[in-house]
């Protein structure tokens, strides 16, 4: 499984650069800044509707800011349209969602080597990269995913958002639907990829001991970013 990277080393895999945004005349970002580099990992808290998930969204590209720019492995977002956004998306970057996501008919196997189909791989090569990413992140076959924990649908979920090699890892609340021991398993897991993947995670979390296992821990409010610490206070 080749690793995912940022075509220039150099560059941030995820730069945000003055981000502004308004949703129903209440402004959630004000020049908001943001850099996530290839083997990182970055946690972002903060209350309910403080805009989180909408950051997220702009990173996506699902949402286009008001002003500001959001560059994902080296290319601005905010500048693409229809299939060449859509493409840019599944080429660089993986989402890990709170409750998986899966198609609960397909097996954990056909879930994963979906997403490479979708994105012109071969099926050859999508079923042996899927094959090899449950088996590294210890998945075991079953017909259908309804027939597997849910700690093994999140960790199918990472290999999913894996599959294509992302410069640039998301979770949303990726471990807010699991019990605690299950959580815990799922973020060794999830905080192990910047590493043994070479990409930047960003994760967003209300969960103070989750983000903490992060390399960075910033907390949103105000519509802007700072860095939190060790127990979870702003430190500016």
């Amino acid at each position: 499984m080749e690793t995912g990277a940022s075509p220039n080393m150099n560059e941030p895999v995820l730069r945000v650069r003055g981000l502004g945004h308004s949703v129903g005349g209440r402004r959630l970002f004000e020049s908001l800044e943001l850099e996530v580099q290839a083997g990182e990992s970055v946690a972002i808290t903060g209350p309910s509707g403080s805009g989180k998930s909408t950051l997220l969204s702009c990173v996506l590209g699902l949402i286009r800011p008001d002003t500001g720019t959001v560059a994902v492995a080296g290319t601005d977002i905010t500048a693409l349209r229809g299939s060449a956004l859509a493409r840019h998306r599944s080429g660089h970057i993986g989402m890990v969602f709170q409750f998986g996501e899966l198609l609960p008919e397909l097996s954990p196997l056909d879930n994963v080597a979906l997403a490479a189909l979708l994105a012109g791989v071969p099926r050859h090569d999508a079923y042996r990269q899927a094959v090899a990413l449950l088996t590294e992140l210890g998945v075991p076959a079953a017909s259908s995913s309804e027939h597997i924990s849910g700690g093994e649908r999140q960790r199918t979920a990472v290999a999913r958002a894996l599959i294509n090699s992302p410069a640039l890892l998301l979770a949303d609340e990726p471990t807010g639907a699991l019990d605690t021991d299950t959580r815990d398993r799922v973020a060794d897991l999830l905080f192990s990829m910047p590493t043994r993947h070479q990409c930047g995670l960003l994760v967003v979390t209300h969960d103070v001991a989750i983000a903490q296992r992060a390399d960075r821990t910033l907390s949103l409010g105000g519509g802007a970013l700072a860095a939190t610490n060790s127990s979870g206070a702003s430190t500016e």
